[in-house]
């Protein structure tokens, strides 16, 4: 018995001692975190207490005023200096009674080499996303910030032209585009026009149709053909871009005939296409075009049998042919076969024909024909009535006219 009680007490003293070092242990490790902290603290400089502050102070001998704004800012950042010294003080309090020498306190961040700034999030460029999910955003824009963003670098100009098939496009009328032979330079170019111009707006300028096209974009224009352009040089890019749906020409005109002088012709070059060719070239840019005017001396050859230039009467709003040579001249035959197939068609539009004066047509002849003549004159040599200007209607469509008008 008086040795089992004897190695109860010599347990219960080595227990007594464990616990009087843990206790002096966890002491120590307190202090010790307590003196490091009021290092920390003795380091910090206030700005009132900064050199340059006392300085101004005891050369001058004046009292700062300070303004009411900085006075605030002074409050928030004592107030934030005292939540964190809470927070740093209340962790050092709970060593001693968890124990100074558990995993956790040796864990625990070093208050003197703490860094307070938060470690910045990654960025990453948009120009350093992959190809496919730079395409993910764009399908998300409109064509006007699709433009915008080719217009920025290559790698972007590149990436928005090679899915420009997949992007809806935006409708542009503000510019028209001229084809003419440069002297000077002595090659054909095309010049991207704005309507209704002045001497400071600027024109742009290249060898193909294509090159002058804004991306994203569908020019709805007028192509306007000068004197000695070979028209068959520019047709296939025309009904390229008309199927890519990137060029809708609305009016086609070829000009220069007027610089006619006796055998010398002048103006649009025509003549290596037929009249066949040119009606199906017509046709393939329906329904959008909707004016065409040859005023041109370089005509390609009516064919006489079948002549198919007033089928496109139908499919026009405005048709004219002045300045051909030889002087083409239409007969009652082919004038009223014309306003049949027009009158009898449901997708006629309202057209205004301009053309030389038949000679075998009388004014009974166009009323006969539903016509109403609207404009004549007497002829001072031969007392003949001449007919300026038909007006027919159709037979079941509502306010659509055709209107001949003579010279």
């Amino acid at each position: 018995m008086t040795q089992q009680r004897r190695g109860l007490a010599f347990v219960s003293s080595q227990a007594n001692n464990v616990r009087k070092i843990t206790i002096m242990a966890s002491t120590v490790a307190f202090e010790f975190n307590k003196a490091t902290l009021k290092l920390r603290r003795s380091l910090h400089i206030s700005p009132r207490n900064s050199p340059e502050v006392q300085r101004k102070s005891t050369a001058g001998g004046e009292s700062e005023i300070e303004s009411p704004g900085s006075t605030q800012s002074t409050s928030r950042k004592c107030s934030r200096r005292n939540r964190q010294l809470c927070a740093e003080l209340s962790s050092f309090a709970l060593y001693p009674l968890f124990g100074a020498l558990s995993p956790s306190h040796f864990s625990s961040p070093n208050l003197l080499f703490q860094n307070e700034k938060k470690p910045p999030k990654p960025i990453v460029e948009f120009l350093q996303l992959s190809d496919t999910d730079i395409c993910e955003i764009m399908c998300f824009l409109n064509p006007r910030s699709l433009l915008n963003l080719s217009q920025t670098c290559k790698r972007l100009r590149q990436l928005c032209l090679s899915n420009e098939e997949n992007i809806e496009k935006r409708d542009v009328s503000s510019h028209e585009i001229t084809i003419s032979f440069n002297q000077i330079k002595r090659r054909t170019e095309v010049r991207l026009l704005k309507r209704e111009r002045t001497r400071s707006d600027p024109q742009f300028t290249c060898t193909t149709i294509r090159g002058l096209l804004a991306p994203f974009s569908r020019a709805l224009t007028k192509i306007t053909f000068d004197t000695t352009v070979f028209v068959t040089d520019w047709m296939d890019e025309i009904l390229n871009l008309h199927r890519e749906s990137r060029l809708i020409p609305l009016s086609l005109v070829f000009t220069g005939g007027a610089l006619t002088k006796g055998n010398q012709l002048t103006g649009a070059d025509l003549r290596a296409i037929s009249e066949t060719e040119f009606v199906d070239f017509v046709s393939k840019l329906q329904p959008h075009l909707q004016e065409i005017q040859l005023s041109t001396s370089r005509m390609f050859k009516v064919n006489s049998e079948s002549p198919g230039l007033l089928r496109m009467i139908s499919m026009l709003s405005s048709f004219g042919i002045v300045y051909e040579r030889p002087p083409l001249r239409f007969y009652h035959e082919e004038i009223s076969e014309a306003i049949t197939n027009w009158r009898s068609d449901s997708l006629s539009r309202s057209c205004d024909v301009y053309m030389r004066r038949p000679h075998d047509i009388s004014p009974d002849m166009w009323i006969k024909m539903s016509g109403s003549v609207d404009e004549s004159r007497i002829d001072p040599y031969t007392d003949e009535v001449l007919v300026s200007r038909i007006t027919i209607k159709h037979s079941f469509l509502v306010h659509i006219d055709l209107v001949f008008h003579f010279h």
